[in-house]
């Protein structure tokens, strides 16, 4: 059985932590609020469940998630991405947390410009002040973010902070991913230049007519890849799950076809979890071999008879 929790406040979240122990079979995931974290993160969750654990899911701020890891308040998180969130890493004891494996080896993450910006050539980071009237929100030149405490938007707010790319008279706007996506639907409609947040994978780079912005100072670190944490009794816990962890990995493909079913299907997290593992057994028992369920059962053939529980139900 699995439960969804929203911890939206820092403070609902240290209360939540505080009042759950949590059980030894009961497997505790952070996530946050972007579509491909929410994927990755129900889809494992349906594994777990399948090989005989219950499970929680926790929304949580990235700064929230680190420190559920460090207490021990929170097992498995799915989508850490660096370089950006090392310094949410450096906040808190780096032995309460293990990188379990590397799920996604390449990423991007930076500020992204719609197609009218990049056809008069704003291209890299470099090129954003030349043009920052045409980037104007209330006469101040802007970029789009998502939620608050993120570390994209962080990376933003430093660059700003320290005028990197002469961005000092800019501002960040906080918001959503679906907010700020709505904000470049809007304005590249009306031929509006925008500047926001970007990555990839991301259906966003095949809705808009977009680039992701050169960083030749390395304002987001370099190259971006995607860990699984665990908090540092984990392994000796649930020693079947770990193995498991190490061999969940995906594709740019993979993630982002599960971002756009997050995003544009209107199902709910859960039955496209369902759904995408019934229509991958192959990449699903790689992820499972050599793993047994809480009875005993092979791993791969656990999962089978679940999915099929849940097709019925």
């Amino acid at each position: 059985m699995r439960l969804a929790l929203l911890g939206l406040l820092l403070v609902a979240s240290v209360f939540f932590f505080s009042a759950c122990g949590g059980a030894r079979n009961e497997v505790r995931f952070g996530t946050v609020d972007w579509p491909e974290a929410i994927a990755k993160t129900n889809v494992a969750a349906t594994v777990v469940e399948a090989l005989g654990y219950e499970t929680q899911i926790q929304e949580l701020s990235v700064p929230t998630v680190f420190e559920g890891l460090e207490s021990g308040d929170i097992d498995v998180f799915i989508e850490a991405w660096f370089p950006t969130m090392q310094p949410n890493l450096d906040e808190i004891d780096p032995n309460s947390v293990e990188s379990v494996a590397i799920n996604l080896p390449e990423a991007t993450f930076s500020v992204a410009v719609n197609k009218p910006a990049c056809d008069v050539g704003v291209l890299s980071h470099e090129d954003l002040n030349d043009f920052a009237n045409r980037f104007e929100e209330d006469g101040q030149p802007t970029i789009f973010g998502i939620e608050p405490g993120n570390d994209g938007n962080q990376v933003v707010l430093e660059m700003i902070a320290s005028d990197t790319y002469e961005l000092g008279g800019w501002k960040l706007v906080e918001s959503s991913t679906s907010g700020m996506l709505a904000e470049v639907d809007r304005r590249s409609r009306e031929g509006e230049w925008v500047a926001f947040v970007g990555w990839e994978p991301h259906w966003m780079n095949n809705k808009f007519e977009m680039c992701l912005l050169e960083d030749p100072e390395e304002a987001w670190g370099g190259k971006s890849h995607v860990e699984t944490l665990v908090n540092e009794e984990f392994s000796e816990k649930h020693p079947q799950l770990y193995r498991f962890f190490k061999q969940m990995k995906v594709n740019r493909e993979i993630q982002a076809e599960l971002i756009e079913q997050i995003d544009n299907s209107g199902k709910e997290p859960e039955e496209i979890a369902v759904e995408w593992l019934r229509a991958n057994p192959r990449i699903a028992a790689e992820w499972l071999e050599g793993v047994s369920a809480t009875d005993g059962t092979e791993g791969f053939e656990a999962l089978r008879r679940y999915l099929e529980r849940r097709v019925r139900e």
